[in-house]
């Protein structure tokens, strides 16, 4: 694909922070239609079995309903959705902080996006999750930055940050990068070896 192409999914935990969903393609999975058309957005798309939404038939929006007893999450079947349409970046909201399962789900249906090729991060409350290879550059915000092992060690560095790493190499035993802070207008992190997850909650109530 060349450049990247943006579609958001509204999702069903309860605290999307709506207000900061960009304009573009829009994609809701079950009750994120519910979410959406409360905070004045209409979809392009509703996609999911629609076991949890209230508003199962909406006029005006293409719908893709599927069976209950299906493999994929209604997430997972609107980010396959996302990418059979030509999309390959997905920022997801009201994806953390509801069912902790889905949340679970959520966080493994990075590696599934990444293997293929489509850039994502989960959107939730003040928090936002993704998952990082190579190097990239983080601007300062108030609250907590977190780099976890995802899927074996990770080898990272960090600069601009309360705690920098040389080439510290981040176990899945041991979450000794969760809580850093920000502290340079730009925090510097890269990934030497495998894969780091990253999650920023911006503020600290």
């Amino acid at each position: 694909m060349n450049g990247n192409r943006i579609c958001s999914i509204i999702c069903g935990a309860p605290d999307g922070r709506l207000e900061t969903v960009p304009q573009g393609y829009i994609i809701c999975a079950d009750r994120g239609l519910d979410h959406a058309l409360a905070a004045g957005i209409t979809p392009d798309l509703a996609i999911g079995d629609f076991d949890s939404a209230k508003t199962a038939d909406p006029k005006g929006i293409e719908c893709i309903k599927a069976l209950p007893e299906k493999d994929d999450t209604d997430t997972l079947l609107a980010a396959k959705t996302a990418i059979e349409r030509g999309y390959n970046q997905l920022e997801f909201y009201c994806a953390l902080g509801g069912r902790t399962d889905h949340t679970i789900a959520n966080i493994q249906m990075l590696e599934f996006l990444r293997i293929r090729g489509v850039k994502a991060r989960l959107h939730g409350g003040n928090t936002c999750i993704y998952l990082l290879e190579g190097e990239a550059e983080i601007p300062k915000f108030e609250g907590y930055l977190s780099l976890f092992a995802f899927g074996g060690d990770a080898v990272i560095s960090g600069a601009g940050v309360k705690y920098p790493t040389e080439r510290y190499r981040l176990t899945e035993a041991f979450p000794i990068g969760v809580s850093n802070e920000i502290t340079a207008d730009l925090a510097h992190i890269a990934v030497h070896e495998g894969k780091a997850l990253v999650v920023e909650i911006h503020g600290k109530d």
